[in-house]
């Protein structure tokens, strides 16, 4: 059955496409005393159109603004961003890595990064799927990579729900009161974007991962290391003592200054290994420091 071009399959009267009864479009904020109205709107990329969950939002009185972005799949305010997955979805990105990458962008570009967690509640909730390649995926496995992921983005916020109707409800509740997102902004966000905003623009991005990739260094004391030194290198020249000082666990210190300073010795090869001062077998120069410098 053919469908006219400008009706793109949905009529004036789809139950999709029609807000119900009662909805608030709208907020009111005060600035300078005077009460200002402003229309609910939410960021979202094009490729969640193939869920209900946007016209479940659009149902609830928020405006809809699809758009191609790369960071996040929900941009709900200037601060918020919500990356939606399934379950499987969830399993999948933990075991290829990708997640990591989807919640290191998101908390380096918003203050607020979220994970959302869908699962349908008429089913057996499980956070565990077969696979015809790899078998089982155990629950230890998928929940040791969670708590992880958590660990290293404290930042982070879980949401779970239990349907896409809970899920629009939810975001609701966190824009009530808030200021509404840009989609300019939005789509200048990617996961290569050197620039980070104003509240985020302390360090250097590249030296910042690789310190936290360190032995004896996690997301709670890894400011401590940015804060004392310059540099990887001057980080390297540091004595036990230093260390211990600075990440304040001895342990913490010792499997950071091992990792600095032993030289592994290949038994595959017959020549003799070169010594090398102090924080030079990793090449450590005295080149782009941990600070970003201010224009």
């Amino acid at each position: 059955m053919s469908v006219p071009e400008e009706q793109d399959g949905k009529s004036e009267n789809d139950p999709n496409l029609t807000r119900d009864a009662g909805c608030k479009p709208t907020s009111s904020s005060r600035q300078g005393g005077a009460d200002i109205i402003q229309t609910q709107r939410v960021i979202v990329d094009m490729r969640e159109f193939r869920s209900e969950l946007p016209s479940l939002i659009h149902r609830r009185g928020i405006d809809i603004e699809p758009v191609t972005i790369e960071v996040g799949d929900y941009i709900l305010t200037p601060d918020i961003c919500v990356e939606r997955k399934s379950v499987s979805d969830l399993i999948g990105s933990l075991n290829s890595g990708r997640l990591y990458q989807q919640a290191l962008a998101m908390s380096r570009f918003y203050k607020r990064p979220m994970l959302l967690i869908e699962f349908d509640a008429n089913k057996p909730f499980s956070l565990q799927v077969k696979s015809s390649l790899s078998g089982d995926v155990s629950l230890q496995d998928v929940t040791s990579k969670l708590a992880m992921l958590t660990m290293h983005f404290p930042k982070l916020r879980l949401l779970w729900c239990p349907s896409p109707y809970a899920t629009a409800e939810i975001f609701e509740e966190l824009k009530a009161g808030k200021p509404q997102p840009s989609a300019e902004i939005a789509l200048s966000v990617t996961a290569t974007t050197s620039d980070a905003p104003e509240w985020n623009d302390k360090y250097n991005h590249g030296p910042q991962d690789f310190v936290l990739r360190m032995p004896g260094i996690n997301s709670k004391n890894f400011r401590n290391i940015l804060n004392k030194f310059t540099n990887l290198y001057e980080m390297s020249q540091a004595g036990l003592a230093k260390l211990t000082e600075v990440l304040g666990s001895s342990v913490h210190a010792q499997q950071l200054y091992d990792f600095l300073h032993k030289e592994s010795s290949p038994e595959s090869s017959s020549k003799p290994i070169e010594k090398k001062s102090k924080g030079k077998a990793f090449g450590f120069g005295r080149g782009r420091g941990f600070k970003r410098k201010k224009n």
